[in-house]
């Protein structure tokens, strides 16, 4: 029985512990993995918005809960775009999150 202070665990963190699977596998919430200021692995992208050699945005989650990742810097390029997961190499400057539309100014 949970203590009152406790909140009720959703469905997906219990099939994820079931599983012993991190959450974010079963809910397709977006995972970054960034290798000092040159690569950012990026698992869940659901679209490229914007892609040029200081800009890139990126796309995740679908209807009122789509959201943008946008990383800039110089000689920026995308590797690797398989099975979900995308690198962005270069010399990154900053990585940031945006609602709908915010990215692509």
């Amino acid at each position: 029985m949970p203590k009152s202070n406790e909140r009720p665990k959703k469905l997906y963190e219990i099939l994820a512990e079931f599983c012993e699977v991190p959450q974010e596998v079963v809910t397709s919430l977006p995972v970054f993995t960034i290798r000092g200021k040159h690569e950012i692995e990026i698992t869940g992208c659901t679209g490229i918005l914007t892609y040029d050699s200081q800009r890139i945005v990126l796309s995740f989650g679908e209807g009122k809960r789509k959201e943008c990742f946008c990383v800039t810097g110089d000689s920026l390029i995308l590797t690797d775009f398989r099975e979900n997961i995308l690198y962005v190499r270069g010399n990154i400057q900053s990585a940031s999150f945006a609602g709908e539309g915010d990215g692509d100014a």
